[in-house]
């Protein structure tokens, strides 16, 4: 038994060896987040048009990227792949956020930005869209902050000392005349019931030495759009507000003859507002490279506006570093980027 035991003994050393390196490199974490490109996902099989025409030959593309907590291998592999990125957890999640509630804060933030494509699509398309506002509703209550002990997450608030508040700019305009220490009433819409609840303001630094004062929620706006025909948009459990403008485009394509997309396959990125302007996104370069591995003709990618603003540059930077042929087309708004389709198919003609 002696003798076995010694044969077998280094096998059993390098095994247990192998296996604690293995458990440090998956399980052990590091306080960042790994970031690498995710994918470029055709967007039509998510959104159905009522009555929907179906001349689209090409696709719209939008763009991901794929994010998770870091792991000692992930954090390695940062450091010698330019295809991954590590984030300080800090600049990702919300104060006092955990990653389950940053997931949900994506997703919410994600019905949002589908809301918002669909209103300016109609709009764009001089088509008639109702939006109506039903309040602002308690996604997320701060930590450490008043309205923890008073409010719930859900709360629908209709009122703040007597002031009608319809979106998340009415409730933080009208606070922002108020400093910490002051009260207001809120009125409260909690499931089935209306209640009224006295909030004390307080200091929205984490230091506490700032003059803004705040309650300590993250707000949504909560609205009904209703449109004819209808539009249902099912990204899944997509996260985040940045494909707001294909969506866009691909809601438009389905209501209108033609095909905005002539044959080509379409990717791009860019938040949505109800105006139709494009904003700036995180992650553009990982974006770029998702839709380079799709085959994507054209990246749209929303244009440097504000000198902080490093989209588009970032973009094109990466775009002539992995030397693709994918035309990078920068926009500030959805009609900048109808009419470089529209102008694709002016020349095709042409030819």
């Amino acid at each position: 038994m002696r003798i076995l035991y010694n044969r077998y003994r280094p096998w059993v050393i390098v095994t247990l060896v192998a296996l604690m390196v293995f458990a440090v490199l998956f399980f052990v974490p590091v306080p960042y987040y790994i970031v690498q490109p995710g994918s470029a996902l055709e967007v039509r099989p998510m959104i159905q048009v009522d009555q929907a025409k179906s001349g689209e030959k090409g696709a719209f593309m939008m763009t991901t990227v794929s994010m998770r907590e870091g792991n000692v291998l992930g954090y390695l592999a940062s450091q010698m792949s330019p295809s991954f990125e590590r984030i300080p957890k800090g600049e990702v999640l919300g104060r006092g956020e955990d990653p389950e509630e940053y997931q949900h804060r994506q997703v919410e933030i994600m019905d949002q930005s589908q809301q918002n494509a669909v209103i300016a699509a109609f709009r764009e398309m001089g088509r008639p869209v109702q939006e109506k506002f039903l309040g602002v509703q308690v996604l997320r209550l701060l930590k450490n902050m008043p309205a923890q002990n008073v409010l719930q997450e859900g709360d629908l608030i209709w009122r703040v000392d007597g002031e009608r508040v319809r979106t998340t700019e009415d409730l933080i305009t009208y606070l922002s005349h108020k400093k910490p220490g002051d009260t207001v009433e809120m009125r409260v819409k909690r499931k089935d019931h209306l209640l009224n609840e006295e909030v004390t303001l307080a200091s929205l630094d984490p230091s506490g030495g700032g003059e803004r004062a705040g309650v300590g929620i993250e707000p949504i706006t909560l609205r009904k759009v209703k449109t004819d025909p209808e539009v249902r948009i099912d990204a899944k459990k997509i996260g985040g507000p940045s494909a707001g403008l294909m969506f866009t485009l691909e809601i438009m394509n389905q209501l209108e003859e033609g095909d905005l997309t002539q044959g080509l396959r379409v990717a791009g990125t860019g938040t949505i507002t109800p105006a139709g302007e494009v904003g700036q996104i995180g992650g553009v370069h990982h974006k770029v490279r998702a839709a380079e591995a799709e085959g994507a003709d054209i990246f749209f990618v929303p244009a440097d506006v504000d000198p902080q603003d490093t989209n588009e540059k970032r973009a094109l930077a990466t775009a002539e570093k992995i030397g693709t042929d994918m035309k990078v087309v920068p926009v500030r708004t959805l009609s900048e980027a109808i009419d470089y389709l529209e102008g694709r198919a002016v020349k095709k003609r042409a030819s």
